[in-house]
């Protein structure tokens, strides 16, 4: 009879201290984890692509010794990442890899100076127009009165970057020879050493480098342009229509209160800086 009760006893024990153990394991479970917390989630990330070498649309700048992406073009993704209440990511990368890594999810939207072609509407989706923007001629300040129009760059070599609206400008210039980079900064290395003669660059693009490099300037040619050719607009993934909503929405909000000129200006300032 003691060999049958014995081990019972030991059994009745083991369940009674396993019981104890679950619930001393329950009520320690019990009290929240920091991430459990109201407002303790994590924040939501939207990843930014752009190219930092297009001041003022956006361009590298050291702040209080640390390198850092600014200008106009993003302080419109800042304001877009806040009216999502999300935390905004930048990815540099060259221009003409852009609507690549937008395509294959590597980031979530792409702000870069970028016009809503019809070639590039086929493969991603594009917000409103945000910026309006002349198209301008870059050349050595010897060579500034050759050049009165776009005919005159027949039999020239001009620079622009690749994959860029200014490349397809370039190319119905009968005669001309292309240099297509992926950076605007080595394109001003090839007009300043003289192994092009001419840069096509969006007019405040081409200012600021006229301001701030001795021996440009803008020449004096008026490049005819189509209006939806003209602007720079946010890109998207293809059939992502709930984000271009959400990013018209706070683009309407920056034109109407006429935050984009503002950022425009300061972008402009912190180039002079």
């Amino acid at each position: 009879m003691k060999r049958v009760l014995l081990p019972m006893m030991l059994l009745l024990m083991v369940v009674i201290m396993s019981a104890c153990g679950q619930e001393q394991t329950t009520g320690a479970g019990s009290e929240p984890s920091p991430s459990s917390e109201s407002g303790g989630a994590e924040k939501k990330v939207i990843v930014l692509g752009t190219s930092a070498d297009y001041a003022p649309y956006e361009f590298h700048k050291s702040i209080n010794g640390k390198d850092t992406i600014v200008g106009f073009d993003i302080e419109i993704a800042k304001a877009i990442a806040a009216d999502m209440g999300a935390e905004l990511k930048i990815e540099d990368m060259d221009f003409d890899g852009l609507l690549m890594a937008l395509s294959t999810d590597k980031v979530d939207f792409v702000i870069s100076g970028l016009t809503p072609t019809e070639e590039r509407k086929k493969n991603v989706d594009f917000t409103d127009i945000y910026y309006y923007a002349e198209q301008a001629v870059l050349v050595r300040a010897d060579e500034g009165e050759s050049i009165a129009s776009l005919d005159n760059l027949s039999g020239k070599q001009v620079g622009v970057q690749k994959s860029s609206i200014q490349e397809g400008i370039a190319q119905d210039i009968q005669g001309a020879k292309l240099t297509s980079l992926a950076k605007i900064p080595e394109l001003i290395l090839e007009l300043q050493t003289g192994r092009v003669d001419a840069l096509i660059l969006e007019k405040p693009v081409a200012q600021q480098y006229v301001k701030n490099q001795e021996g440009l300037v803008v020449a004096n040619v008026k490049i005819e342009q189509a209006e939806d050719e003209g602007g720079s607009a946010i890109a998207v993934k293809k059939g992502n229509q709930e984000l271009v909503d959400q990013i018209n929405s706070t683009l309407e909000k920056l034109k109407t209160g006429g935050d984009i000129e503002r950022f425009v200006v300061e972008a402009n300032e912190m180039l002079g800086e």
